[in-house]
């Protein structure tokens, strides 16, 4: 009687999922339960490191990096600066930069907090950084204008300047080969260029107002942006063909200022917040709505989906709220093999964490309900 009560559990559990979802959340504070030396709980700008790993939060006192599992505090920039205005982290993880109010910008040691260099040469403020893939160069974002910087040079280098922007540069964005940078623009506009050549590859125009939140697919093929606002429609993501230009959907769902995105692992999914408080989880090629992930404290500032860890479940995704609260979401799925749908190969996959490798577990030539009962019977025990 046990593994059919097992069973019908799971059958229950799994159809009364509306989107395929549960999770498990866990929540840590930042600041000022971890710096105190921070003295504040105003949030000037807050990132997640490429792995999720790491969380660096800057405040008009100073900058933290965190350790996003545990919310240990790692580094403290102690050097004094003006008000950071947009953070950045190398994808090796031991390098933070900082966009300061006077239009200037520090990089610093993540690991240690000490100051490397600084970089001057923008006349307006800075309100966009990123670094390229190889950790060679950080591109940063001000009026009208994208200029690149050379890391490994032991002066402050610049390597060149882009123009093509008519207002106010807003995000940045590497592709994970570092062949594209996209930008965007305070009025909407997304350009997307060659990094090799500088050149303008496309120019990219659909969102009727600012842009804030860009992420590349793990596998150069796609780009998601997020609209701010709009008056005439809710705002909402589109996905773009890197190559061509073309738009490819139109995701609906928000009605407030989307803020991150953020692409799995395996690309299969996109994770989306903003103001409204909620993560909307969606598949990635055909826009289908997954999940949403609510209990948020606040508008959700950034997004990161942690390295896998645990067997069939979905990688954990992070997020950073406006308040200082970090939250970390297991979601688990039924589509176990994420190809959209819930069939016999999820079962496969499944049986196949228990040595098994066919779905016919007793053996009697039909895949059935019998073979559930058998799973069942191995989670029992």
């Amino acid at each position: 009687m046990r593994p059919f009560l097992i069973f019908t559990f799971l059958c229950v559990y799994i159809l009364t999922l509306p989107t395929g979802y549960a999770q498990d959340v866990t929540q840590w504070h930042t600041p000022e339960h971890n710096s105190p030396s921070l003295g504040t709980t105003q949030t000037n700008a807050i990132v997640f490191s490429i792995d999720g790993a790491r969380l660096a939060v800057a405040t008009p006192n100073g900058i933290a990096v965190y350790d996003t599992y545990t919310g240990k505090a790692l580094a403290l920039f102690s050097a004094p600066l003006n008000n950071a205005t947009t953070l950045a982290f190398s994808p090796d993880n031991r390098s933070v930069a900082s966009a300061n109010e006077d239009a200037t910008i520090d990089l610093w040691n993540a690991h240690t907090g000490e100051h490397i260099k600084n970089f001057i040469g923008h006349t307006y403020p800075i309100v966009a950084l990123a670094f390229s893939p190889d950790n060679d160069t950080l591109a940063s974002g001000s009026f009208k204008e994208i200029r690149i910087w050379d890391l490994a040079a032991e002066q402050s280098t610049r390597v060149s300047v882009l123009r093509g922007h008519r207002d106010m540069v807003t995000t940045l964005a590497f592709s994970p080969d570092g062949k594209t940078l996209a930008s965007t623009s305070f009025y909407g506009t997304i350009l997307l260029w060659d990094v090799e050549t500088g050149q303008i590859r496309h120019s990219l125009s659909a969102h009727t107002a600012s842009i804030v939140a860009l992420a590349f697919s793990p596998d150069n093929q796609t780009l998601a942006s997020g609209g701010y606002w709009s008056l005439d429609a809710e705002s909402t993501i589109h996905l773009w063909d890197t190559h061509t230009g073309q738009l490819l959907k139109t995701v609906e769902g928000h009605t407030d200022p989307i803020f991150a995105l953020a692409f799995s692992s395996d690309g299969q999914t996109l994770a989306s917040a903003g103001w409204d408080n909620a993560i909307r989880m969606w598949h990635s090629r055909t826009g289908h709505l997954k999940a949403i992930l609510e209990g948020n404290a606040g508008p959700v500032l950034a997004l990161a989906f942690l390295p896998e860890k645990h067997g069939i479940y979905e990688t954990t995704l992070a997020s950073a709220n406006l308040d200082g609260a970090i939250q970390l979401w297991a979601p688990r799925s039924a589509d176990v093999n994420r190809d959209g749908i819930v069939n016999v190969l999820d079962l496969t996959l499944i049986i196949s964490r228990f040595g098994q490798k066919t779905p016919d577990l007793n053996g009697d030539g039909i895949v059935n309900i019998l073979d559930l009962v058998f799973v069942a019977q191995h989670i029992g025990e």
